[in-house]
């Protein structure tokens, strides 16, 4: 974990309700809780808080063993999640040459996206077990500090949860993005023909940043 994300845990961790979270986690085998405990604060590993470009929020991480892998969306596994097929759709939308040849995003968090989920972990085949353990208290501290670091990072909310969890940010973001979630129920309710990536690169452009490549090479 790079030291600035270290440092709001350090002071986090301290508070009461962060016991909370770990109780949580103790409620159950380390063989139960996804990702893998190892994976649990992964996106916090590529940049420092202020040279986060981009926020893009999930819920939860995938509840199926041996998928999630600590970055929201992202998976090492060859299966590709629905999420990320219909998110993998909309890149070839918008970018038509697009090559796509990976699950694991770790590309776009080496640029500066971080792939947050507002609840950090979850128990293999119950999505949104620990959504009341405390995990959103504390990526709201997170979100709150890297607005207050850069205030131009673009918070991509995809669905009605994320939506929401934006909203509870003080201060709030200068630029968000909104869209329906790209899961199988809703993806067809906005999330396709959204032109997420697209709005964010140009505001990126525009004040003078570098372009996220939305690219994946094929892993090694």
């Amino acid at each position: 974990m790079k030291d600035s994300f270290l440092k709001i845990l350090q002071s986090e961790g301290k508070k009461a309700y962060f016991n909370n979270i770990i109780e949580g986690l103790r409620n159950y085998s380390t063989f139960e809780i996804v990702p893998h405990q190892v994976d649990l604060f992964r996106a916090f590993e590529f940049f420092q808080v202020h040279e986060t470009k981009i926020v893009l929020l999930g819920q939860d991480p995938y509840p199926t063993e041996g998928v999630a892998d600590g970055l929201a969306f992202s998976t090492r596994s060859k299966k590709t999640p629905v999420s990320l097929k219909n998110i993998f759709k909309e890149l070839t939308l918008e970018f038509s040459n697009i090559k796509l040849k990976s699950n694991d995003l770790t590309p776009w968090a080496k640029q500066g996206v971080l792939l947050l989920n507002v609840h950090l972990s979850t128990v293999i085949n119950k999505p949104l077990e620990h959504k009341d353990i405390g995990w959103e208290n504390f990526t709201q501290v997170v979100c709150e500090e890297i607005i207050k670091q850069n205030e131009n990072v673009i918070f991509i909310a995809l669905g009605k949860y994320a939506q929401e969890f934006v909203e509870k940010l003080s201060p709030s973001p200068k630029y968000v993005i909104k869209s329906s979630h790209p899961s199988r129920f809703s993806a067809n309710k906005g999330f396709l023909g959204s032109f997420i990536f697209t709005q964010a690169n140009k505001i990126l452009k525009d004040n003078g940043s570098e372009e996220i490549n939305w690219e994946l090479k094929e892993a090694n």
